[in-house]
């Protein structure tokens, strides 16, 4: 109660008009509802649209699983955190794809999805910006021996010497891992490891997951009014600032440096610095574009390289297939992990993969939001104003799609691309069962146009990381687990467990190699 004087002298102004709104939006959505469609709906036995989503929290997998099974070749609906969204079969993605951006629009549908009105974020100028530095220069082969480089140095500082099994937590570990490995490319290496710059790249990002989260909990009706009801966005603003007080003075000294004609690094941030001009970006936007590049590399870099550690360190014989075959690459390659080198890692690529397939971060992929009506050519109508998506997960876990899809199988897209398995997918080129390829039957990395352009630099990230590891340690679970952690979920996504430990131990003698080229 002691709160409530504060509140209403902190937020007088918003609550002054609540009521005014309140009533025009409990009628709006009463008599309107959403925008009418005539394709079959999931979930109708829980009730309301209200009581749909909030099952949808605990329940989104089943769902999406009762929506396939009833409607695997054809488009339906069902209710999720954000409303009504149509899912669409990947028999008419090829379709779907070949649309123009003022047809279905992927940024308006981040928005939804990242609440970006309400967090103040989804800065068209900054996407764009990023797609061109990352397609330009980030996916560049020079940059492999910096990154080799600090992902042995990194391995080393973070994991430590291991003489005995030593637990650590595998989420926290990699994550840290990840933004100062990621870090020495985005800022360079003499800031990379500063507490300024970990809380800036990792803190953020965490805040940012979380103020999503928690407004993701309120009605999205009401979202434009728990924004400020909601201390993890009050957060996120607060951290958001501090990042900027630390990125602007250093883009600052990198501009002065230029003018003065030093030689500069070579790093994103000064990839960044060389086109701002082209692309009219304040000081101000350039640090928050450094930290949207962060936020989008650190932290799916990290649960993926999660995920992968949880499947190996319950099948040491992968572990062990995996480690002769780094070897055999490595000690074909002069010990250099070169970007060939790193491509001759085929079985670590295939178990990379099997890893996404068994445990997809989310069970939609192809979120777009529909600007203008349109009607497909099976006559499936997508009114305007809707979100379209299709279920991924579903898909690369349907039988008619992998056999035996239930097994992880770290032989599975080796298999594929060598041609000793029967490929049920008919591909005329094997090299599409890579972990960077992006097809409509695995979109882990989006599909058409809009696909990942940072996959290349992700899929070398993670098999230098891993590479590392596997040479370097060796890893078991903790006395008396035997299974393989639990991934968790909400709504339509999947996580690895943040707080597991696994045992690490280094080798007597670690594997040595020098840096990429």
């Amino acid at each position: 109660m002691d709160k409530i004087p504060s509140i209403l002298k902190d937020r007088g102004p918003v609550l002054a008009s609540v009521v005014v709104v309140l009533v025009t939006v409990f009628l709006a959505t009463r008599l309107f509802g959403s925008s009418a469609s005539n394709l079959p709906l999931v979930g109708t036995e829980y009730g309301n649209a209200e009581k749909r989503r909030k099952a949808f929290i605990t329940n989104g997998l089943g769902f999406y699983k009762k929506g396939y099974e009833l409607f695997r070749s054809k488009a339906y609906r069902l209710t999720t955190l954000d409303g009504e969204r149509i899912i669409l079969p990947r028999t008419l993605l090829e379709e779907v794809r070949r649309l123009p951006d003022d047809v279905i629009d992927i940024n308006k549908a981040l928005d939804v999805m990242n609440e970006s009105k309400h967090l103040d974020m989804g800065n068209r100028q900054i996407g764009d910006f990023l797609i061109h530095i990352v397609r330009g220069d980030l996916t560049r082969i020079r940059i492999n021996p910096k990154l080799s480089a600090e992902t042995a140095r990194t391995i080393t500082e973070e994991l430590g010497p291991c003489e005995d099994w030593t637990s650590k937590v595998v989420y926290q570990t990699v994550l840290r891992m990840v933004a100062i490995i990621s870090g020495s490319i985005f800022i360079g290496p003499e800031l990379c490891r500063s507490p300024e710059y970990l809380q800036a790249s990792i803190g953020y990002t965490v805040d940012f997951i979380h103020a999503v989260s928690k407004l993701k909990q309120w009605s999205r009706h009401w979202r434009w009014l728990g924004r400020y009801f909601t201390p993890e966005v009050d957060k996120l603003f607060a951290e958001r600032k501090k990042a900027h007080a630390f990125l602007e003075p250093i883009i600052a000294a990198r501009r002065k440096a230029m003018k003065d004609g030093e030689e500069m690094p070579d790093d994103t941030l000064q990839w960044m610095l060389n086109k701002v001009d082209e692309f009219g970006l304040t000081d101000d936007v350039l640090a928050e574009a450094q930290l949207n590049l962060s936020m989008a590399a650190i932290h799916t870099t990290t649960l993926t390289v999660t995920m992968i550690l949880y499947d190996l360190v319950v099948r040491p014989d992968v572990v062990s297939e995996l480690r002769d075959e780094i070897r055999t690459v490595l000690a074909a390659n002069d010990g250099v992990m070169t970007s060939h080198a790193l491509f001759e890692m085929k079985l670590l690529d295939s178990v990379m993969k099997e890893s996404q397939r068994v445990n997809p971060g989310s069970l939609i992929r192809f979120q777009r939001y529909v600007v203008k009506p349109v009607t497909l050519s099976d006559g499936t109508h997508l009114p305007a104003g809707r979100i379209i998506e299709t279920p991924h997960a579903l898909t690369v876990q349907d039988p008619a799609v992998y056999k035996n899809p239930e097994v992880f199988d770290a032989h599975r897209f080796l298999d594929l691309r060598k041609g000793t398995a029967e490929d049920l997918l008919g591909y005329k080129n094997r090299e599409q069962h890579q972990f960077v390829t992006v097809t409509k039957d695995f979109m882990h990395f989006g599909y058409g146009r809009h696909a990942c352009p940072g996959r290349f630099f992700a899929a070398n990230e993670i098999k230098l990381i891993l590479a590392r590891i596997l040479l370097d340690y060796d890893l078991r679970m903790p006395d008396g687990v035997t299974e393989r952690y639990a991934n968790l979920r909400m709504g339509s996504d999947a996580f690895p467990d943040p707080t597991k430990e696994v045992l690490f131990k280094q080798f007597k003698t670690a594997t040595t190699t020098t840096t990429a080229i």
